[in-house]
């Protein structure tokens, strides 16, 4: 590879108490979750100009169940205070019995779950985070961490104004692709993604069921092309893709669009149409963290004793994973943490929590562990937990699913 040597004087732009990198729903928790502990200076980056990530701008606007599918519900708070959320201002199908929130309804009655508009859940979002008094930048990338030794003292970023750093006393990785880890060294596991294509269809019958029903959202149907989540209809020939590169992410999205063209292509174009696309490749996985402790498929429904909370298996009723504070940190970085899907977990744990609910529970730990060490001084890996678990059952949380 050949190399061009530069040399740049980047502007210092903002000094942090804690920065937070990545808009999707676990950047969004956490940011809100650090300014609820106190801190002043919390600044929150997207590259993009829509907070929540795959569950807005890729589209996957289905809210897992927070229940366990035998009516019980399971996840509590930010995971259930963004299941409010999502519906405040749009559309969505939760069943009946849980309108209320209750902790516990009849396993026949259907599941602690609902579809959402995306658009709507992101207007939300604008709101919930503003209201928290979060300082924002949309349309800003982060370029690399800025370390000494094993702490990050900031971020450089590019946007329209350039190149700029900023600093941090604590930052979170919330990335999804856990950029900010593998860039200051940390130790990482990469992901391969079977090839999933899922955008919105409206045509003549979905506009009949929105009418039967009235409910708007039945005029746009969630339309899945390719594999699901344990790689049935992968397409043949088509090789597995891990989205670190941009060539990466340019392959996955231009097959991903044929693909849906080509389903399309022959039909009366008067009759249907896409009413939207998804504006970011829909990977579920790409990077995550080696952290002080992996989830795996062996802890299926079995206490950690550092857990934050439980994230339902969306597939099979009863079964439950904790995350445990342990896999959100990487123990020679004292001031770094990740949420959401960058956590550290394996196989099919992996798959179940980094879903939307759990996503918000990792972020709102990962908020409130950083701003609990900058006011007491511990490290991601001296923190105690019970200091943590506190914190949490202040904030609605709940650590274990029994």
């Amino acid at each position: 590879m050949q190399v061009f040597h530069e040399q740049l004087n980047t502007a210092v732009l903002g000094e942090y108490d804690i920065i937070v990198a990545g808009g999707g729903v676990a950047g969004v928790c956490a940011a809100v979750a650090a300014r609820r502990a106190g801190i002043k200076r919390v600044l929150l980056l997207e590259k993009g100009i829509l907070f929540g990530g795959l569950a807005t701008q890729g589209l996957i606007s289905l809210y897992e169940p927070i229940c366990d599918g035998k009516g019980h519900k399971i996840i509590y708070g930010m995971g259930a205070e963004l299941m409010k959320l999502c519906m405040r201002y749009g559309p969505d199908v939760l069943p009946e019995q849980w309108r209320d929130d209750p902790d516990t309804a009849s396993p026949d009655g259907g599941k602690y779950k609902t579809f959402f508009s995306p658009a709507m859940f992101a207007m939300a979002l604008d709101e919930f985070v503003l209201d928290a008094g979060v300082e924002i930048l949309f349309d800003t990338q982060v370029v690399a961490p800025v370390m000494e030794q094993k702490q990050c003292v900031g971020l450089l970023v590019e946007n329209k104004r350039g190149r700029g750093l900023y600093r941090a006393r604590a930052v979170i990785d919330a990335t999804g692709d856990a950029d900010i880890f593998c860039r200051a060294g940390a130790p990482c596991v990469t992901g391969q993604n079977y090839m999933t294509y899922l955008a919105y269809r409206a045509d003549m019958e979905s506009a009949a069921s929105a009418l039967s029903e009235k409910n708007i959202i039945h005029a746009r149907k969630w339309t899945l092309l390719g594999s699901g989540p344990r790689g049935n209809g992968h397409p043949e020939g088509v090789p597995l893709i891990s989205g670190t590169t941009a060539e990466d992410v340019t392959q996955y999205v231009l097959t991903g669009r044929k693909m849906m063209l080509d389903s399309m292509r022959n039909e009366d174009r008067f009759a249907r149409d896409l009413s939207i696309l998804p504006t970011m490749a829909q990977f579920r996985t790409t990077r995550h963290i080696v952290g002080a402790y992996s989830v795996q498929e062996s802890d299926l429904c079995r206490r950690l004793p550092d857990s934050i909370a439980a994230v339902a298996d969306f597939l099979t009723a009863g079964e439950w994973y904790e995350i445990p504070y342990r896999a959100l940190y990487s123990p020679e970085y004292p001031n770094l943490w990740t949420a959401g899907r960058t956590v550290s977990a394996d196989g099919w744990a992996w798959v179940v929590v980094r879903v939307i609910p759990g996503s918000a529970c990792s972020g709102q730990a990962a908020g409130l562990a950083a701003a609990l060490c900058l006011k007491h001084g511990f490290t991601a890996a001296t923190l105690p937990y019970s200091m943590l678990s506190d914190a949490l059952v202040a904030e609605g949380g709940r650590m274990h699913a029994e």
